[in-house]
């Protein structure tokens, strides 16, 4: 199983991204010349123009920017994850200078403070200026590349919101540098933070086993309730290339869980037991969360309309329909679900005849072809013979409004 995942991984990155790739040379006083980069452009960027963006850099603009490409358009077309755009930092030639370290104290060298700042002020600055882009970024490195991201944890406001350090290569000194770095800070930052790491025990020597693991006590023993630690061990994957491989997709399940529609554990854990006005301004805010952290503006998934539905409906005699329905309407204005929870909620206050005109309305937004149109028309006929039946069982209303009609006439 785990190798097919590896090959699905390869296929992925080899054979289904075909959106635009272009090559760049960004000019670097702090590189004392340029430095070729990938850039992957998502599918629809050159269509909306108004849409930003979430930024990733690969360090490596080969295999581990192709595998984050493949992953990136695949969790997009399923609605998992915002589209990105991602940048592969061409490193064939520089890579050990590039994320060099002072093994003594695991302090950067001149040449990795200089790639590191390139990052910082000249790479995103770059990608800022020419792209749209949102404030989410994240950074991704593997081996010593790993361990070298983790120095932008040290910042007092990290640039990164997400670092993957895939199978890092720590050297002694990295946990007391970490520890320096105080990341309980980071719990007073109005922002959100993922470090996802991987690694297994069998591939690696005891030596940096032992500094992962302490590394890991360490991480998350952090009180920040934004920063959300993922170290991840992959006791069965059956060699080193398959947690490579499995690292990608398994840190965007942690740092765009908040993207995705509400999932079956999202609901029992935090929606199932709210209370009607609750659970729609639930759905409401975690739009906006997505808003403020991915800087995606996307539009409340009628999927998530219907996860509270029921809940809307059965409970408190549905007196938050109405609240419900003008809530899908300014959502979804040609939709007709907006119309149909107001006619509901005046066929349960009995109030047919206005449940009657918004059924109606939303029968008229339906399209004729829309298999479920005739079985959505019950509901304007039911409420019809709900009106008949409440005259019949009011005939006193109808002889007021004769005799009135008869004194009318009479005055004339």
């Amino acid at each position: 199983m785990k190798q097919l995942y590896l090959l699905f991984a390869v296929l992925i990155s080899t054979n289904l991204f075909s959106q635009k790739i272009i090559s760049q040379k960004v000019n670097s006083e702090e590189l004392s010349g340029s430095r070729n980069v990938k850039i992957y452009i998502p599918q629809g960027y050159d269509i909306d123009k108004t849409t930003n963006y979430p930024l990733a850099i690969v360090l490596g603009d080969e295999y581990l920017f192709d595998l984050y490409v493949g992953n990136a358009k695949l969790y997009a077309n399923v609605d998992k994850a915002p589209r990105q755009i991602v940048v592969g930092i061409d490193m064939k030639d520089t890579y050990g200078k590039d994320v060099s370290i002072i093994p003594a104290n695991n302090a950067l060298t001149t040449s990795g403070a200089h790639f590191f700042n390139f990052i910082k002020h000249e790479l995103i600055p770059f990608m800022e200026g020419n792209f749209r882009t949102s404030p989410f970024m994240t950074i991704v490195g593997e081996g010593k590349a790993a361990n070298f991201i983790t120095h932008y944890l040290k910042d007092e406001q990290p640039v990164f919101n997400s670092l993957i350090c895939i199978t890092p290569e720590f050297p002694q000194f990295a946990p007391a540098i970490i520890e320096s770095y105080s990341l309980n800070r980071l719990g007073s930052i109005d922002n959100t933070y993922f470090l996802y790491t991987s690694n297994n025990k069998k591939y690696i020597d005891s030596k940096q086993y032992n500094l992962f693991s302490e590394i890991k006590t360490l991480v998350t023993s952090y009180e920040a309730k934004n920063l959300h630690v993922n170290f991840d061990e992959f006791p069965n994957a059956p060699n080193h290339l398959a947690v490579i491989a499995e690292t990608i997709p398994r840190a965007f399940n942690q740092m765009f869980a908040l993207y995705s529609k509400i999932t079956k554990e999202e609901f029992e854990a935090n929606v199932k037991d709210l209370a009607p006005l609750d659970a729609i301004k639930y759905v409401e805010k975690k739009y906006l969360d997505i808003q403020y952290l991915y800087g995606s503006n996307l539009n409340v998934r009628l999927d998530d309309i219907f996860v509270i539905e029921d809940i809307v409906i059965d409970r408190q005699d549905g007196d938050y329909l109405r609240v419900l329905g003008d809530f899908v309407m300014i959502k979804y204005p040609d939709s007709h679900m907006g119309d149909f929870y107001i006619g509901k909620y005046y066929e349960l206050g009995k109030e047919y005849e206005k449940a009657d005109f918004y059924y109606k309305a939303a029968y008229g937004k339906m399209d004729p072809s829309n298999p479920n149109a005739d079985a959505f028309y019950e509901n304007i006929k039911r409420v019809n013979d709900l009106m008949k039946t409440e005259k019949k069982e009011n005939p006193t209303e109808e002889i007021n409004e004769n005799e009135n009609i008869e004194q009318e006439d009479g005055q004339e």
